[in-house]
């Protein structure tokens, strides 16, 4: 295995709810972690001789001096149900360093930011407040929490906390299934109307929770009259995923992928995936899902065209810039060049 692999070691494990725990992680090697707020890691496990990965949401900030990932148990996720049963303070983790696009830009300016979090889906949205908040900027920040009961709420305390110290900055809104009180399309375009108080075509939107909670809000807002380039999509975790099909046919093509400073002509096989030629080839391409829901193995096209079977991550505004899905992209041309360096 060639990528660059992280050791992290659990320091402590806090229960958030029943069926809830955030694990703190600390690097084994010493050195800091880079990452921005709102990315994740991706866990690589080994069971039953089969390597298996896992995409978790950083909960912690990058103020802060350990990691952090809140693991749910999910009803027959076999790795979820792992880490909740059988892993301690001590134990050694390995993983793929941050990565991911859910992050927060610009945020200096007078603008609203609406945060829409469905249950674990408020980790990398909490992220992101305390790192926010804790710089100036004119932003006003309000997240919509929605959960099915007052039990069921993942940092309390700690959001309380810095809608107190930040009464001006941030707001709450805590919806709960319990009380019917569950976001539909009509609550959304009401409470965007009702916090929405500066320019609408500068305010922005983030969404993480489950992929029909996350569709329902999007297909609101964008109903409404919100640009979709002012919405940003995250799914909380990737614990199981389907199997991509497509019914279009991807003739053979020869690609060249810049790589930890080295270029790779690779032959890209008849409908196979840019990352299932580099895997194939010994080029150890960084990924999680292999489905287009986690954007792990995002690079950009600096050269030719790419069709993706499948991208629920990138936006229109992320694909005109070059970037790809190296898990569902397909060359289409002959001058395809993929670029991993850090610049892009």
């Amino acid at each position: 295995m060639n990528e660059d692999i992280l050791k992290l070691k659990i320091e402590r494990i806090k229960w958030e709810t029943k069926d809830t725990a955030t694990f703190y992680l600390s690097n084994v090697s010493g050195r800091p972690i880079p990452y921005k707020a709102g990315q994740f890691v991706t866990l690589i496990f080994n069971h039953r001789n089969e390597e298996i990965r896992r995409s978790y949401s950083l909960g912690s900030s990058p103020d802060e001096e350990l990691l952090s990932i809140t693991v749910k148990r999910i009803t027959n996720g076999e790795i979820s149900r792992f880490m909740l049963a059988k892993e301690h303070p001590g134990d050694i983790l390995t993983a793929l360093a941050p990565a991911g696009r859910f992050t927060i830009n610009k945020f200096e300016q007078e603008k609203d930011i609406l945060l829409f979090a469905g249950g674990t889906g408020i980790t990398p949205i909490f992220s992101q407040i305390k790192y926010v908040l804790k710089r100036p900027g004119k932003s006003k920040l309000t997240l919509i929490y929605s959960s099915q009961d007052a039990d069921s709420i993942a940092f309390k305390d700690e959001l309380n906390k810095l809608a107190i110290q930040h009464p001006y900055r941030f707001k709450i809104i805590y919806l709960l299934s319990s009380e019917a009180n569950r976001l539909n399309n009509d609550k959304v375009e009401a409470l965007t109307r009702q916090i929405v108080q500066h320019d609408r075509d500068k305010a922005e939107f983030y969404l993480c929770g489950p992929f029909p909670y996350m569709r329902m809000i999007r297909f609101a807002l964008v109903y409404m009259g919100i640009d979709p380039k002012q919405i940003r999509r995250e799914n909380f975790v990737i614990e199981t995923v389907s199997v991509t099909s497509s019914i279009l046919n991807f003739p053979p093509r020869t690609i060249r992928i810049r790589f930890k400073n080295e270029l790779h002509d690779l032959a890209v096989g008849e409908n196979q995936s840019i990352l299932q030629a580099a895997l194939q080839n010994n080029v150890q391409l960084p990924y999680s899902c292999r489905n287009g829901v986690c954007s792990t193995c995002t690079a950009r096209c600096t050269s030719g065209k790419i069709e993706m079977v499948k991208n629920d991550v990138l936006t229109d505004a992320d694909i005109a810039e070059g970037w790809v899905l190296t898990c569902t992209g397909h060359p289409v041309s002959d001058d395809v060049v993929i670029d991993y360096s850090p610049s892009n």
